[in-house]
C-alpha cells in the first residue's frame, strides 16, 4: 500500500475524529443541561411543593412538576443514549470502506462503514454509514465488480471499485487492506487468534456473506440458523436483533424483543454485544423463568441443568430409564395422549346440571351446554367456564340483593333485634343471606374451574383414564415417578413441557402481544412441544431460532436421530439458514471434534495450531496432571482456561483438590446456573459450558468410565468444541472409545 494513500486515510480519520470531538462536546453539554434541569425539578418538588396541604392549587402545581419531571427524564434518557453512541464511535469510528459508482452517476462515492452512522453537521453528508444501513450490505455481500442493494427508494445497481478494511487503535490508523470478495483472511485470523474475553464480542467487522444474509433476513417470520459449534450462530442472532432495531426503529423498541437463553451464565456472557453495537440490551429469559411465570409463580421449575446434574450421576441403566422417560414426555406420541386427555376433559366438563336458587331456575343444564360447546367454543375450557359462571352471577346478584333486603325487613319484626341499631340488623341480614346462598356460591367456585395439574396427576395415577387417553400406547416404566416432586412444590424437568401444553390448552396461554420478535438460543435443547407453547404465548412475534442438532442434550432431540433441526420443527414452517463454517477453533481442534461426531460437512477457517493432546495419568495422579496442563496453558499466555467435567459433583471435588495446589491463580467454580463467566481458571460441568468458549480446555476425565454410552458422545463433543486454541484430555484407566476410534493422526499422546 502506497505511503501517500496511507497518509490520506490517516488525514481523513483525523477529520472524522474532529467531527466526533465536536459532537461529543455538544452532546455532553446537552446531557449536563438536562441533568441539571432534572435535579432542579426534583428539588422543587421536595422543597416548594410539599403535598401535605389540602390546597388544590398546591396539588395541581405538584402534578405539573411531576409531569415535567417525567418528560425531562425521558428526554434525558434519549440524550444519554445519543452520548453513548458517540462514545462508541470514538472508540472505533469505522472498519471498512467500499467505493461504489451507481449506474448513471458521474462519480463514485466512498462509503465508510462503522458501528454507528456519523453525519457532518455542516454539510449534512454522512461521514460514516451504520453497518446496518442498506448500502452497507454490499460490503458483506460483494467483492469488486457489479453490486446492488435495496434501499427505501428501490433497488440500486452499480459497481464496487474498491473494498478496504481498517484497523484503528488510539485514534491512529494501524493497518488497512484492500481485498476482493471476502472479509480479508488476515483480519479474520487476527480477530479469531486473540484470547477470548469474559463477554462475547461483536463480529460486525468480520461478518461473512452467509451470516449477513441471515442477519438481514426480514421476509421470513420464523428463521432457523443452524450451524456447527463456533459458526457464529449466537452472534448472528444478536446482530440480527440490532439490525431489526435499526430497520424498524419506528415500530420496535428493545422491550418488544425477547431472548431465551439457556441459563444466567450465558445471559451474562452475551450481555455486552448489543451495547457494543450501540443498542440497549433487550429482555432475556430462561425457559425456567418463563415456565414459572406461566404457572403464576406457584411452583418451582426444575431446569435442564439440574435435571442433567441428577441424571449424569446415576448408574447406566437408571440413567437410560430416566432419559427414555423424559424423551417420551416430549414426543409427538405423548402429545397425542395429551390431546385425547383434553377431549376427555371437555366431555367431562360439558356435563352440566340445572342451577337453582331456592325453587327458581337460574340457568338450565342445556343452556350451559350450548354456551360451552357453541357460543364459547373458540375459548379454552377454563375461559368458557368463567364466562358461564359470570353469566350465572349476573342473574344471581340482583336476586341476592333482593333476598338481603327481604331478610332485613324481617329483622325489623323480630323481637330479638327490636332495639338493635341498623348496622347490627344489616350485618345479621348479610350473615343469613350468605348462610342461605353460600352452598350455591361454593358450587360456582369449585365446579366452574378446571385444574390442569390435577388432571395431569390423574393421568398417571388412574389406569382407566390412561387407557382412555393412550389406547394401546405404553409409556416407559416408572414414568409417573417424577410426579413425587410435585408434592414438594417442584415441577420436574421432564414434566414441565407437557404441563405447560396441557395448562395452555385447557386454561389458556399467557398471551403477550407486545413481543414482536423472539430469539431462542440453543434451540437444539427444545422439544417441538416447547416451541408450540412459545408460539402460542407470543402469537404476533417473529422468531429467530439458533442451534446445532449435534450439541443437543435434550433426550427427545438427540434420541430422535434427526440429522437436522428443521426435521424436528416441521410444524413451524421455518426457513433454514445453514452456517457451514466454524470460526472458533483451530483446524486441528475442529477436525478432532468433527470426527468425534462421525464426520460432518462443516468446514473451518485457515487457522492452525497445536493438535489436541491426550494424557494418561498414573493411579492417583490425575489432579496433578490437570494442574500441570493448567500451568502450561497459563505459561502459553492463555487467559481463560476451562477444566470441564462431566458432572457437577466432579466439578466440586476437582475444584476443592485444585485449591490445595499452587496453581499461581485461584480457580473459580462455575457450577451454578446463576454464575458469572470470567477470565482465569474455571472448573465447570459440561452442560453449563454450552455456548461458551475458552482459550484452552482441559477435559478432566476422558476415560471409558465417563464417556462410553452414546449419549456421552455429545457431552464429549460439547466439552471439546469449547476450545479456541488448545485442547487437552486427561484420563486414567481406559480411554473413551469415542477417542480410541479416531484416526491417530488427529491427536497427540503423552
Amino acid at each position: 500500500m502506497e505511503a501517500k494513500e496511507f497518509a490520506r486515510e490517516q488525514a481523513r480519520l483525523e477529520e472524522v475524529y474532529k467531527e466526533i470531538d465536536e459532537q461529543l462536546a455538544a452532546q455532553e453539554a446537552k446531557v449536563r443541561e438536562f441533568y441539571a434541569e432534572l435535579r432542579a425539578v426534583r428539588r422543587s418538588l421536595s422543597e416548594e411543593h410539599g403535598i401535605s396541604s389540602a390546597s388544590d392549587k398546591r396539588l395541581m402545581d405538584a402534578a405539573q412538576r411531576i409531569a415535567e419531571l417525567r418528560q425531562d427524564a425521558a428526554e434525558f434518557g434519549i440524550q444519554h443514549r445519543l452520548l453513548g453512541k458517540l462514545r462508541a464511535l470514538e472508540r472505533n469510528p469505522y472498519f471498512g470502506r467500499i467505493d461504489f459508482q451507481e449506474k448513471g452517476a458521474r462519480s463514485q462515492e466512498a462509503i465508510y462503514i462503522g458501528v454507528r452512522s456519523l453525519m457532518d453537521r455542516k454539510t449534512g453528508w454522512p461521514l460514516v454509514y451504520d453497518w446496518r444501513a442498506p448500502i452497507s450490505s454490499m460490503f458483506y455481500d460483494y467483492g469488486l465488480g457489479d453490486a446492488r442493494y435495496e434501499g427505501p427508494g428501490g433497488v440500486f445497481e452499480g459497481t464496487i471499485t474498491l473494498k478496504r478494511q481498517y484497523g484503528i487503535k488510539d485514534r491512529k490508523l494501524v493497518y488497512m487492506f484492500d481485498n476482493d470478495l471476502n472479509i480479508d483472511d488476515e483480519i479474520l485470523r487476527e480477530a479469531l487468534g486473540r484470547n477470548t474475553s469474559p463477554r462475547m464480542r461483536t463480529i460486525v467487522n468480520t461478518i461473512q456473506r452467509e451470516q449477513n444474509q441471515a442477519i438481514r433476513n426480514v421476509q421470513d417470520r420464523r428463521l432457523l440458523v443452524e450451524g456447527a459449534a463456533g459458526s457464529g450462530k449466537t452472534s448472528v442472532a444478536l446482530h440480527r436483533v440490532a439490525y431489526l432495531l435499526y430497520r424498524h426503529r419506528e415500530d420496535i423498541r428493545p422491550e418488544n424483543i425477547l431472548v431465551f437463553s439457556p441459563n444466567r451464565i450465558f445471559s451474562d456472557y452475551i450481555s455486552q454485544v448489543l451495547p457494543d453495537l450501540g443498542e440497549e440490551n433487550v429482555p432475556q429469559l430462561t425457559y425456567r423463568e418463563f415456565a414459572e411465570s406461566f404457572f403464576d409463580w406457584k411452583w418451582d421449575v426444575e431446569t435442564q441443568a439440574s435435571y442433567l446434574k441428577d441424571v449424569l450421576r446415576r448408574e447406566a441403566h437408571e440413567r437410560e430409564r430416566l432419559l427414555a422417560s423424559c424423551s417420551f414426555k416430549s414426543s409427538p406420541a405423548f402429545q397425542r395422549v395429551l390431546d385425547a386427555l383434553i377431549q376427555h376433559v371437555l366431555q367431562e366438563t360439558a356435563r352440566f346440571e340445572d342451577i337453582y336458587l331456592g325453587r327458581r331456575l337460574l340457568i338450565s343444564a342445556e343452556e350451559q351446554r350450548k354456551l360451552f360447546t357453541e357460543n364459547y367454543a373458540y375459548l379454552p375450557v377454563q375461559k368458557r367456564l368463567f364466562k358461564i359462571r359470570q353469566r350465572i352471577l349476573h342473574v344471581f346478584r340482583p336476586l341476592k340483593k333482593r333476598r338481603m333486603k327481604a331478610l332485613l325487613n324481617e329483622l325489623y319484626k323480630e323481637e330479638a333485634f327490636e332495639h338493635e341499631t341498623w348496622w347490627t340488623k344489616a350485618r345479621e341480614a348479610v350473615r343469613r343471606t350468605w348462610q342461605e346462598l353460600g352452598p350455591l356460591l361454593s358450587v360456582l367456585n369449585s365446579s366452574y374451574r378446571v385444574d390442569s395439574m390435577a388432571w395431569y396427576k390423574r393421568l398417571w395415577q388412574d389406569p382407566v383414564l390412561w387407557a382412555q387417553a393412550a389406547g394401546d400406547l405404553r409409556c416407559p416404566a416408572q414414568a409417573g415417578e417424577s410426579l413425587q416432586l410435585l408434592e414438594q412444590g417442584v415441577i420436574p424437568f421432564e414434566d414441565v413441557v407437557p404441563l405447560l401444553y396441557l395448562k395452555g390448552e385447557l386454561e389458556g396461554y399467557p398471551v403477550n402481544r407486545g413481543i414482536m420478535h423472539v430469539v431462542v438460543d440453543e434451540v437444539q435443547d427444545y422439544a417441538p412441544l416447547q416451541l408450540h407453547v412459545l408460539t402460542h404465548s407470543f402469537p404476533l412475534a417473529r422468531y429467530t431460532l439458533v442451534g446445532d442438532v449435534h450439541q443437543s442434550l435434550h433426550p427427545f432431540v438427540w434420541g430422535s436421530g434427526a440429522a437436522k433441526l428443521e426435521d424436528l420443527f416441521t410444524a413451524l414452517e421455518i426457513k433454514t439458514v445453514r452456517l457451514n463454517k466454524s470460526y472458533r477453533s483451530t483446524q486441528e481442534i475442529f477436525r478432532f471434534c468433527r470426527e468425534l461426531l462421525g464426520g460432518s460437512s462443516a468446514e473451518t477457517v485457515l487457522r492452525t495450531g497445536r493438535k489436541p493432546h491426550v494424557y494418561k495419568a498414573p493411579p492417583g495422579g490425575r489432579v496433578a496432571l490437570i494442574a500441570q496442563r493448567i500451568a502450561a496453558n497459563l505459561e502459553a499466555g492463555y487467559e481463560t482456561i476451562a477444566v470441564v467435567t462431566k458432572t457437577a459433583e466432579e466439578s466440586h471435588n476437582l475444584y476443592d483438590a485444585l485449591r490445595q495446589l499452587d496453581l499461581g491463580v485461584e480457580p473459580t467454580l462455575l457450577a451454578k446456573e446463576s454464575g458469572q463467566f470470567q477470565k482465569g481458571v474455571l472448573v465447570v460441568p459440561v452442560y453449563l459450558a454450552k455456548g461458551l468458549e475458552f482459550d484452552a480446555v482441559v477435559v478432566a476425565d476422558a476415560s471409558r468410565l465417563s464417556f462410553c454410552a452414546e449419549y456421552d458422545r455429545r457431552l464429549l463433543y460439547v466439552a471439546c468444541s469449547r476450545a479456541l486454541h488448545n485442547l487437552d484430555l486427561v484420563y486414567t484407566g481406559q480411554l473413551s472409545p469415542f477417542i480410541q476410534g479416531l484416526v491417530p493422526d488427529l491427536y497427540g499422546i503423552e
